[in-house]
């Protein structure tokens, strides 16, 4: 298990999911730039926080960077030219229609709890932007990022309940209670590429893959 923790630090830069990250993001670099009009060129980024886009490489200062999420995030003085912080709930984004220039979102669309929740994420995205980028995990892929356990995605919500009555799996905490485990178990919700295309129908839907496996998916919608 600590192997792969350390595969999926999120806060080292040089880990194995920071390099894939970088890479899933330097292929949409080139798209990115090119509805980047002016310095008040404004990003929504759902569930996201500073250290991502440090880890990523991201260079244009003159964007600022909204981060949503359901916690307060601490801006640090010498950030706060660039980043900006609010708590919020992504199933109702308290924005105008296409307030802003581009919603990114990594990883958290499958976290919102039922598949109706899901739906309405991707409908508040739709509605605040023309341009977004949303990627989820793939269903497909052996190791379940969030348990750090090989094929926990397809044990059974009753089953899965029982072990993290049990357990401390990783991201799941471990619970009093039956109902509060299968609540926690329900809570990660992850997708196959035709169910994400179906929540968002005008976007591409990129395939990351390891070793062939899928290993994310992206929606992409970028207007030129």
């Amino acid at each position: 298990m600590s192997i792969f923790r350390l595969f999926v630090n999120h806060q080292k830069k040089e880990s194995f999911v920071n390099q894939f990250r970088k890479k899933r993001f330097q292929l949409l670099i080139t798209r990115i730039e090119k509805i980047i009009k002016n310095n008040n060129f404004k990003i929504l980024d759902i569930g996201g926080d500073i250290q991502y886009w440090k880890n990523i490489g991201w260079k244009h200062s003159a964007c600022k960077i909204h981060l949503l999420n359901l916690y307060k995030i601490e801006i640090p003085l010498n950030e706060n030219c660039q980043f900006s912080s609010e708590i919020g709930n992504a199933l109702d984004l308290p924005y105008q229609k296409k307030e802003y220039d581009l919603i990114f979102s990594n990883s958290v669309i499958e976290h919102v709890g039922s598949y109706q929740n899901q739906k309405r994420f991707a409908n508040e995205v739709m509605r605040v932007s023309e341009n977004y980028i949303i990627q989820t995990p793939s269903l497909w892929f052996p190791l379940e990022p969030h348990s750090l356990l090989p094929f926990f995605q397809f044990i059974p919500h009753s089953i899965r309940a029982m072990l993290i009555m049990i357990f401390n799996i990783n991201y799941f905490p471990k619970a009093k209670t039956y109902k509060e485990a299968l609540k926690v178990s329900h809570s990660t919700l992850m997708f196959t590429k035709k169910r994400f295309q179906k929540l968002f129908p005008e976007a591409e839907i990129q395939v990351e893959r390891f070793l062939g496996i899928p290993k994310s998916y992206t929606a992409i919608k970028i207007n030129r």
